[in-house]
Formats: structure tokens, C-alpha cells, sequence
């Protein structure tokens, strides 16, 4: 038979024993609720993911559909157009007279000019007014003394104004002071 051997424990070891148990219980415990919060995070995070995920689809799809239907508007608005077109050429059937198509195309201008403005568009006023190089471009000049130097006289091309942007400038001819002939002047009076 074996001898069984005796062990003498102090009684501050085995204070110490009980003590690096129970912490070692509570480090367990500590590491049991930081796995459970790796994991809500990791679930969180897999969640914010897929919801990114869907929402960029979700923008994806918005834009190809702005692409697609983003005229729809514009169009909608062009429509009548089409019809003063078609009424005019009626028109011009049963009674072709310059009159009846004179005022279509009136009634075209008014429409479109509406419709222009509707969009932000403004047309830049340039005769009679000051040369403004933001809003007009000078092509040329135009010598005379009717007119007080830097007016606008002439315009060759209208220019235009998008929700306070020129898109255009005016192509306009500005106002010069004569200069005296003086050759002109001698030969005149001989």
C-alpha cells in the first residue's frame, strides 16, 4: 500500500489561492461579456454594412432614373410647341395668308420666351444700355456723336443669363466719339 503523503498549506497561501480564484472567476466572466460585446459589435457592424449596401443601390438606382426621366419636365413643357406647330400649319392649309403665319410665329416667340424664363433664363438687355464686360462682348465700335461713348448700339447676338450666371454675353457694337477730320474740315471751307 501506498503512503499517502500530507500536505501543510499556510494559511495566508491558501487565502491567496481562494483569492487568484475568485479573480480568475471574474477575469472569465470579464472575457465571457467582452466576447459578447465583440460579437454585438461584429453584428452591428455587419448590419451597417448591409444598410450601406442597400442604400448606395438605393442612390444608384435614383440616379439612373434622374438620368432616364430627368428630361420628363422640360418635355412637358416643350409640348406646346408641337401644338402651336401643328394649329399653324392647319392654318396655313384652309387659308395660306403671311398673316396667319406671322402671328404663329409670334405666338412661338412668346411661348418660348416663357418658357425660357420658367427654366431661369433671362435675356441680357444691351442696346441703349452701358458696356458691362461681364454681360456684353464688344465686336466692334460705331463712330458717332449721337450717342454718349460705351452705349451699346448695336447687338449681333442676344446673350443670356441662367439663375444669375451669363451663359452668353451680348455680341454688341459700342458707341465711339468721331474723331475731327481735320483734312475734311480745310477742304470743306475751300
Amino acid at each position: 500500500m501506498k503512503k499517502e503523503r500530507i500536505y501543510f498549506i499556510k494559511e495566508t497561501d491558501l487565502k491567496n489561492l481562494r483569492e487568484l480564484s475568485k479573480k480568475a472567476k471574474e477575469f472569465e466572466k470579464e472575457k465571457e461579456e467582452l466576447n459578447n460585446k465583440i460579437e454585438e459589435l461584429k453584428d452591428k457592424y455587419l448590419r451597417t454594412l448591409a444598410e450601406f449596401e442597400n442604400y448606395r443601390k438605393r442612390v444608384e438606382k435614383e440616379k439612373k432614373d434622374i438620368l432616364k426621366y430627368g428630361n420628363e419636365n422640360l418635355i412637358l413643357q416643350l409640348i406646346p410647341f408641337d401644338e402651336i406647330f401643328e394649329n399653324v400649319l392647319k392654318q396655313i392649309d384652309k387659308a395660306p395668308s403671311i398673316e396667319i403665319i406671322k402671328k404663329g410665329f409670334e405666338l412661338l416667340k412668346k411661348e418660348f420666351t416663357k418658357l425660357l424664363e420658367g427654366l431661369g433664363v433671362k435675356k441680357i438687355n444691351a442696346i441703349g444700355e452701358k458696356f458691362d464686360p461681364k454681360l456684353h462682348e464688344g465686336v466692334g465700335f460705331i463712330e458717332t456723336d449721337e450717342v454718349e461713348e460705351g452705349i451699346i448700339i448695336e447687338e449681333e447676338k442676344s446673350g443670356y443669363i441662367y439663375n444669375d450666371r451669363v451663359i452668353r454675353p451680348s455680341l454688341v457694337k459700342v458707341a465711339k466719339k468721331m474723331k475731327d477730320n481735320v483734312e475734311n474740315k480745310s477742304t470743306c471751307e475751300d
